[in-house]
């Protein structure tokens, strides 16, 4: 991503306070103006309060004249800079709301391809780096520009000779900033990668810790955190070393001109103290703007890079969602229809799946790890599309099913309970918590055998469970993730191992409420523990992405072929 796309990516997010930086603009310009002045205001009093006859009225007016000058430069500059820092946070709060919005509707192929960790650092650590050329660098490159230019005018006002021997060293200083510039973009956009997979290892580390300890991880890891840390500092050394470099050699530049102002101002062109003050404050004065508009290079070439990352993400194609066909009052029928599905475009993980599931029905997938039992599931809530081949749903196909009606028509409860930060009540009533009454959250409570625990708490439904349910036992967390199934009262549910991390005691209970909830619906139920499924109408076997065999548990058993295996394996 060069400067202008760059700028011009960014344009949306700063045009509405277009107003403001004009105004943050003028503001910088007028403090900047003042300080400007200060050199030749301090020229003034030598000559006028030192050096000629001087009066009480006069000091007493260059004084107040250089108080105030101060006072109000102050005041414009301070005005500046937390116009500025409003503009530039609310830029990252507009960029960070579009990410996260882009992330709620990205397919969910996006994650299976990037890390957490890497994600989350554009949102965190990409995201702030933008909103430094938002107004920060951009407020900077205001004073420091116009600082330059007055003071240079202000040299050349007082003497073109000496300034024009100055001018000489300014094409050095262009050399030495375009030479550090690919070398400093280069080096950030190394650092934006490492802080990506750095965050995802923390994020690991933070959520695995006691699987870490139990292993004797700890040195692996720490060595795994070591090197991604020590390529970011390698890459920050890189950046902060050429802008030592740069800021080096235009220090050299400007202490040649500082000597060369005092030998000649002093035999050549014989100066007043006064004039001599001002012309060498103005220089002095000079090279801290200048040195900024060196430095500001570092963080616009870290927020280009990082532009590259947040931009990106925010580009990236929503799920598609070409259906218009609302989806109302359904039975429940499912059909697949020579359904292939392959992740890679290579190897396929579907072939030729030919099912169909009457209203109401209960059926059960059953295969080893990989047959693509998880796989077949996930293609009706299209969180993926079938290669080829069709599902419908009531017989309509899901492609011409507008993408939320679909979802709103399935419940989903696997082994891997995912509860949020937040209250029983809203967890239970995830993402209808302004609609759902309560009357139908307890009802879902009670149903899911949940109420019991529920009552025991001190808050009741109000209760916060902490990040992922860490307050709750297994399986208290997997009765609210069924609790919150039945709330949504979907006549579609998938149960994806519900109860295999449970004990027989909790499983008996979660295995309870799941009967309830299966009641009327259609239901799919994914098992590698096949004495759960036993009842179930219809059980299909998967091999190998194929169905090679489907009846009842006894059917299934006279036939003695791979579901007679793998019953057997289990009750051995």
């Amino acid at each position: 991503m060069g400067y202008r796309q760059f700028i011009k990516r960014l344009y949306p997010y700063i045009k509405a306070h277009i107003g403001k930086l004009v105004f943050i603009s003028l503001m910088m310009i007028c403090a900047t103006i003042l300080e400007a002045i200060i050199p030749e205001i301090t020229g003034q009093i030598v000559d006028k309060l030192f050096v000629d006859n001087r009066t009480d009225t006069t000091s007493i007016n260059y004084a107040v004249g250089l108080f105030l000058l101060i006072i109000l430069s102050s005041l414009f500059a301070l005005t500046s800079v937390g116009a500025s820092s409003w503009v530039s946070n609310k830029v990252i709060m507009d960029l960070r709301v579009d990410m996260f919005a882009k992330l709620l509707k990205i397919p969910k192929s996006y994650f299976d391809k990037n890390t957490t960790g890497g994600t989350l650092s554009k949102l965190t650590f990409d995201v702030e780096q933008i909103a430094l050329a938002a107004s920060t660098i951009w407020l900077e490159f205001i004073k420091s520009s116009l600082m330059v230019l007055i003071l240079t005018g202000y040299l050349f006002y007082k003497d073109y000779r000496l300034s024009l021997i100055l001018l000489v060293l300014l094409p050095l200083v262009y050399v030495a900033v375009k030479a550090s510039s690919i070398r400093m973009r280069a080096a950030s956009e190394k650092v934006q990668t490492s802080m990506g997979k750095m965050t995802h290892l923390l994020d690991e580390n933070i959520s695995s810790n006691d699987l870490v300890k139990i292993y004797h991880a700890q040195k692996a890891e720490s060595g795994k955190f070591r090197s991604l840390i020590n390529i970011v500092r390698q890459q920050r050394f890189k950046v902060d070393m050429s802008t030592a470099v740069n800021t080096a050699f235009v220090n050299s530049l400007i202490g040649l001109s500082l000597a060369s102002v005092v030998y000649l101002s002093s035999t050549t062109f014989k100066m007043s103290a006064g004039d001599f003050l001002a012309f060498f404050m103005a220089m002095g004065m000079l090279v801290k703007p200048a040195k900024n508009l060196i430095n500001i290079n570092k963080p616009f070439q870290q927020a280009v890079a990082a532009g590259q990352s947040v931009f990106a993400l925010i580009d990236e194609k929503s799920e598609p969602n070409t259906g218009t066909t609302p989806l109302n009052d359904i039975k429940g029928e499912i059909s697949f229809k020579n359904v292939c599905f392959s992740y890679d475009g290579e190897r396929a993980s579907l072939n030729n799946i030919n099912l169909d599931i009457k209203q109401g029905e209960t059926v059960a997938l059953v295969g080893s790890t990989g047959s693509g039992k998880t796989t077949l599931v996930s293609l009706i809530a299209r969180f993926y599309n079938p290669t080829s081949g069709s599902i419908s749903i009531d017989k309509q196909d899901i492609n011409n099913i507008e993408l939320t009606a679909l979802r709103s028509q399935i419940s989903f409860v696997d082994q891997n309970v995912r509860l949020f930060n937040d209250t029983v009540k809203n967890n239970i009533a995830l993402g209808q918590g302004d609609t759902m009454s309560i009357e139908i959250i307890e009802q879902a409570a009670d149903v899911s055998n949940s109420v019991q625990f529920i009552n025991k708490l001190d808050k009741r439904f109000d209760t916060e469970i902490g990040e992922d349910g860490t307050t709750l036992s297994g399986g208290q967390r997997q009765r609210l993730s069924i609790a919150r199934a039945i709330a949504k009262d979907s006549p579609i549910l998938i149960l994806d191992e519900a109860t295999s991390a449970l004990d027989s005691a909790t499983e008996r209970l979660v295995q309870s409420a799941i009967d309830k909830m299966q009641e009327g619906r259609t239901t799919i139920v994914i098992a590698h523990r096949l004495s759960t499924i036993q009842n179930a109408d219809r059980i299909v076997v998967l091999k190998d992405g194929e169905i090679i065999e489907q009846g009842s548990h006894q059917d299934l058993l006279n036939q003695s072929g791979e579901y007679a295996k793998l019953n057997a394996k289990q009750f051995q």
